[in-house]
């Protein structure tokens, strides 16, 4: 082989090693950025959570409101009722009591009301 194939191997080389170079920077370059819309990605997707999370314990503290109206409301009404019924009137069913309980009771309780009557 004489010195000027060997120098345009040489060259062959060099130029191969130099694009490899680049390739292997622009693809650096495109992992850090696909890499950065990921962790952007995440970050929001976590943020959405947490929002679901509180949006829950925001409904979960009003049902436990309105599971105390309800109690109180069914009481004065029970009340109501056994008056009418003394005084010869037929004022017709309650609604259904709530179970006695916590609200993780009347919560699984009322889901399942609503899944036998396939409201949910």
């Amino acid at each position: 082989m004489d010195s000027e194939s060997a120098d345009k191997l040489m060259e062959v080389l060099l130029q191969m090693r130099i694009n490899l170079r680049q390739i292997s920077e622009t693809f650096e370059l495109q992992t850090q950025e696909i890499r950065q819309q990921l962790m952007g990605i995440f970050e929001r997707d976590i943020k959405e959570l947490d929002n679901c999370l509180q949006q829950i314990d925001e409904k979960l503290s009003e049902c436990s409101h309105f599971i105390s109206d309800y109690r109180e409301t069914y009481s004065a009404l029970a009340g109501m009722r056994d008056k009418l019924l003394q005084l010869g009137a037929d004022p017709g069913l309650l609604p259904p009591p709530l179970p006695s309980g916590q609200l993780e009771g009347v919560v699984a309780w009322r889901v399942q009301e609503l899944k036998a009557s396939a409201k949910l």
